[in-house]
């Protein structure tokens, strides 16, 4: 069992940013690296004196990122997200408010219309031949919710790439990495549906850009987010009403979209202990994608 300060009871004022903060701090300064097995909810609930609510609030934020990977039967553990985003306050702040998430769809619907425009203009027949086919991999996944989903964003990413903008191109990653995953998370949770429908809408963006139409594409991209921002609007607002998803919410916490598909499964980190540390010895055996 860790010894921390991290793990002491937690005011109740900003309960689920002082939850979050004390998981990042465990994570950072154990040394816990992707693979290593948390605290249990229960344990977690005794050592923060907190809910089963507030912890699982807290949680689905961390896994939205991919800081923390829930696997139904074998427990939480570390998982492959950037640490350093979550610890930045602007971060955060975007995760714990819905004004701010607002704002945050907003900016990439600005930042995607003029990417899709300039992917037009600039892209060489080999990214456009990569956009294609990462049409084609959601096509033919869209019954499987976590590899639709990773192609999704490789679509969106490729697209970005393809624009010839460096700055953008970052601008959107850090975006999408936090707002692919929150999509992922309430939509396709809540409407089982999305992924025909969102593919429909994928292919006239790739359509535009192949045929070199700056301003079919520009349409199309804004068509598209505006489509998803209803939905994940409509989403949001049944997710609120009693047992809407609650049958499916205590069964698991999907794991984040990541910009990068994992190689021959996801990475449980390197094998063997580390004294001192208490649990992460124990790590999650690589069942690969399930």
């Amino acid at each position: 069992m860790i010894r921390s300060r991290y793990l002491q009871p937690i005011p109740r004022t900003n309960l689920t940013q002082e939850i979050v903060q004390r998981l990042v701090n465990l994570i950072a300064e154990e040394g816990l690296r992707p693979g290593d097995k948390l605290p249990s909810e229960r344990e977690l609930m005794a050592r923060f004196s907190i809910g089963r609510s507030s912890l699982r609030e807290t949680l689905k934020i961390l896994s939205a990122i991919g800081l923390v990977e829930v696997s139904v039967g074998e427990g939480m553990f570390v998982g492959r997200g950037d640490l350093s985003l979550i610890a930045r306050p602007l971060t955060l702040g975007l995760m714990m408010g819905e004004g701010s998430r607002n704002e945050l769809i907003e900016t990439r619907r600005v930042l995607e219309v003029a990417l899709a425009g300039f992917a037009a203009e600039r892209a060489s027949e080999a990214e456009i031949e990569a956009i294609g086919g990462r049409l084609e991999t959601m096509r033919i996944n869209q019954t499987k919710p976590e590899r639709y989903s990773r192609a999704d964003l490789e679509f969106h990413l490729a697209i970005a790439q393809s624009a010839h903008n460096q700055v953008l191109y970052n601008l959107l990653h850090a975006l999408r990495h936090i707002l692919g995953a929150l999509i992922a998370r309430t939509v396709m949770h809540y409407d089982a549906n999305h992924m025909p429908q969102s593919y429909k809408v994928h292919v006239p963006i790739y359509d535009a850009i192949r045929g070199r139409d700056a301003q079919v594409a520009r349409q199309a991209m804004a068509a598209h987010l505006n489509r998803l921002e209803e939905r994940l609007a409509a989403a949001v607002s049944r997710s609120r009403t009693p047992h809407a998803g609650s049958q499916q919410a205590h069964k698991t916490v999907p794991t984040a979209v990541n910009s990068k598909p994992a190689q021959g499964g996801r990475s449980r980190g390197a094998a063997g202990s580390r004294p001192g540390r208490g649990f992460p010895s124990q790590r999650r055996s690589d069942h690969g994608d399930t």
